[in-house]
């Protein structure tokens, strides 16, 4: 029962937008942290029938960024890419207290009035629920409060991030491979232009440095024509 109302007032909190101070939304908070704590198992205390590299309700971490770093892992094992959602902020101080990461196939893509003119997109998102919602608590631990491990949509066990990317946008890895072909190729060409470009500077120089001998030599010859003369006046 205590782990049906957690869930239940964690869900009814997932679309916050807090700012400033209230201090009836505290005393729900701390409430909240302390049913989260009552049901959250220690380290050691994984519920039985649940694999060790599963979220589970309870869980807990040490920060918001190893709740991302193990959700990622085992969408990595399971064959889907994570996408950071929702983010709660404490109306008190504006610090995050609660991130929803979701299944990257999640909602809807909306239309672009664009694709009219560019090429159409990959369908990449199907609706699909899977997620899990972590919140910190008093003791500044972060507890999942609600995991959805059912998707929508096949999975790819076993396939990298990159493989799972490029199953899912299979036109874009062609057009990224060719743009990267161009790049590679429109770079070669910048460095022979450079080296064309450093020749004539070079060059440049190099006249620059005759001609400016030339115009010496020729002032110090009419320096010595003019001192010849006036010493054959005198």
């Amino acid at each position: 029962m205590v782990l049906n109302s957690v869930q239940a007032e964690a869900s009814s909190m997932e679309n916050e937008n807090e700012t400033g101070e209230n201090p009836v939304e505290e005393t729900f908070q701390q409430e909240l942290n302390e049913k989260v704590e009552q049901i959250s198992p220690g380290r050691d205390d994984i519920p039985e029938g649940i694999p060790a590299d599963e979220p589970y309700v309870g869980q807990e971490f040490e920060s918001e960024a190893a709740a991302h770093a193990f959700y990622n892992a085992y969408a990595t094992r399971v064959g889907f890419i994570i996408r950071v959602s929702k983010l709660s902020r404490s109306r008190r101080d504006g610090s995050a207290i609660g991130r929803a990461l979701v299944c990257n196939k999640e909602g809807f893509r909306m239309p672009d009035k664009r694709e009219k003119i560019v090429r159409q997109r990959a369908e990449t998102r199907v609706g699909c629920r899977a997620m899990i919602l972590v919140r910190k608590v008093s003791s500044g631990k972060w507890v999942v409060t609600k995991f959805v491990k059912e998707h929508t949509h096949p999975l790819a066990p076993g396939k990298g991030r990159r493989d799972c990317i490029y199953d899912q946008y299979p036109n874009e890895h062609n057009k990224i491979r060719e743009l990267t072909q161009q790049l590679a190729i429109e770079k070669k060409r910048a460095a022979t232009y450079k080296r064309h470009l450093e020749l004539i500077f070079e060059q440049i120089e190099e006249h620059n440095e005759s001609l400016s001998k030339k115009i010496q030599h020729i002032v110090d010859r009419v320096r010595e024509i003019e001192s010849k003369e006036q010493q054959n006046r005198v």
